[in-house]
Parts: structure tokens; sequence; C-alpha cells
């Protein structure tokens, strides 16, 4: 009916889009909890307010999905709240810890970056408006402040990975033990790895330049063996790629390989190169100076101190 009268020109363009976006975010306030509602209410509105002074003004203004997000992330935390911070019945009892909490239940870093990135919208507005004191999202980072809670390697199941890379490399695809072991030993990062070309590689010295790290790195036996394996591969399918990884399709646009492919050559060992890097790193910030490691990594040292967070070796506790 509504393409029928707009064809005939007998009605102006029903606003679908809209009406669902305001049905979205009133069904989000109304899932906040009682006593977060009224200022998340409020927060919903001063949303709608700032995207039509944006579009007055010809800025850029916040999309449908922004405002839902903003107001999702409010209603999470308000649910955590009330379950594990019952003394806490309105936004004025919040404080840092609250919301450092709160964003350590969120185990992807980018899905937490972008909650805290709400959160700061919500508590600048009630700051702003008056209904809080003091921002409790001020000074936090999404990566710093939060402690590791990720899913690393026991001993006993890196051990197993060694010897499948190691003493049964000859029955798998080169690129799995060059993965793997630059990964389990070295913590090299999905990106070092593509980015990783042959002239980065220097046998004779023992040594691998990763694209983020300052220094050279040293390579171990068992590494510098797969690395051998993995350039003997490349010489004989992909000589012309610069690139140590190289398939089909990358040898096709002359580019590294995609993220995707990295992926699916660790699935026969049931292993992602996350979890390797992040198990290399927090060891060795349990047993390293964080700042040396960092400086090591090419990385941010709070990047490094998160993995610190929560982590006690009791094989290294003095005896009682």
């Amino acid at each position: 009916m509504e393409t029928y009268f707009v064809d005939s020109r007998l009605t102006l363009t029903l606003d679908v889009a809209g009406q669902a976006a305001t049905e979205r975010r009133a069904r989000r306030v109304a899932e906040v909890p009682v006593g977060f509602r009224p200022i998340a209410a409020a927060f919903d509105r001063h949303q709608l307010q700032s995207r039509d002074r944006a579009r007055r003004a010809g800025t850029k203004p916040r999309s449908d999905r922004t405002l839902e997000i903003n107001l999702a992330a409010v209603r999470d935390l308000a649910r955590y709240l009330i379950e594990y911070r019952p003394g806490i019945t309105d936004p004025t009892l919040v404080g840092v810890g609250d919301v450092e909490s709160f964003l350590a239940t969120i185990t992807n870093p980018s899905n937490r970056a972008r909650h805290l990135h709400a959160l700061r919208v919500f508590f600048r507005f009630a700051r702003h408006a008056r209904h809080i004191l003091a921002d409790p999202t001020r000074g936090l980072n999404a990566n710093s402040n939060i402690a590791f809670h990720g899913h690393v390697l026991d001993p006993a199941r890196q051990r197993d990975l060694f010897r499948r890379w190691t003493s049964g490399a000859t029955e798998l695809h080169p690129h799995e033990p060059k993965i793997g072991l630059l990964g389990l030993l070295h913590g090299a990062s999905v990106a070092e790895l593509r980015s990783l070309r042959v002239d980065d590689i220097d046998l004779t010295a023992a040594t691998v330049v990763l694209s983020r790290r300052p220094q050279p790195t040293p390579l171990d036996p068992a590494t510098t063996t797969a690395l051998r394996r993995c350039l003997q591969y490349r010489d004989t399918h992909h000589h012309t790629s610069p690139y140590l990884l190289v398939n089909q399709k990358s040898k096709t646009t002359g580019g590294p390989v995609s993220i995707d492919y990295i992926a699916r050559t660790l699935v026969p060992a049931q292993v992602a190169v996350a979890t390797l890097r992040a198990t290399r790193l927090a060891q060795l910030v349990a047993v390293m100076d964080p700042v040396l490691v960092a400086a090591a990594f090419g990385i941010r040292r709070g990047a490094v101190l998160h993995y610190l967070g929560d982590t006690v070796d009791a094989t290294r506790l003095p005896n009682p």
C-alpha cells in the first residue's frame, strides 16, 4: 500500500527505519533496571537532541546503531551492578572499580573498548547534567586497566604442540610449524606473520625481523628448522613472491595471505595464533620486567601490564 501511494504521489514515504529504531531504543530503555531507568531515558533524549544539532550544524550525526549500542552498554552495566553490586541502586554510587569489574567480564577486547566508549559518553552526559558528581570512566583504558582473563595453554598442551611442530613436522604442511612455533615460542602476532618477508630472515645469524619489534628476534633451533623448510617450499612453489607465507590467492594478488588463511592453517592443531601469543606474553611478564617485555615486542606498556593482573605462579612462591 505504501509503495502504491508513494508511486501515485498521494503521500510521502513513511520513515519505517526511523520508527523501528525508535522502538528498539524504547525496548533497551525498558530493559534497564528501575533505579537506572530514568537517567537512561534522559540519556536517550539527549542523544537524539545531539543528533539533531549535528544535522543542523552540518557535522556528522551519530547513526541509529550507535545510539542503540550506547543504550545497550548502559543497560548491561546496570544489570551487572544490580546482580553483583546490590548496594549500588543508582548511577551516583558507581565508582571506578565497579566499571572496571564490569569491563573485565567482557572477554573480547574490541567489545570491551566499545563498551567503555559508550559508557564514557553516558557518564559525560550524566556529569554535565549534574546527575553525578564525578565521571568513573575518566582515566580508564580498555587495554591497560583490565586484567587479562583470556585463555592460555597449560604446559602439557604446549609440550604437545611443540612435539607436533618439531618431531611430527614432516607430515604437516610447512606453513603450520612455522606459524605455530613463531607464535608459541616468540609470541608473533597475526600481523607479524602475514607481513614477514624473505628478506627479514637471516638463517646464518639465526634471527628474524618481525615488523613491530625494534630489534631482530633471535631464533631457536626448532623455529630455524621450520623457517628453512618453509623457505624451501616457497622456492619450489611460489618463488616470485616477496612474502614467506604464500598461497594461490596471495600469489595472484601479490600481497600477504589473509587472516583467515592463517587461522585455517592452525585448525588441525586446534589452536589460534592469539592464544599462542597470549600464552607467551603471560609467561614472560610473570618472570621478567614487563617494561622490558613491552620494549622487546614493540608494544605499549599497558598492553603488557594487563597480562600481569591476577597472575600468580604457585611454583615461584616461597615455601610456607
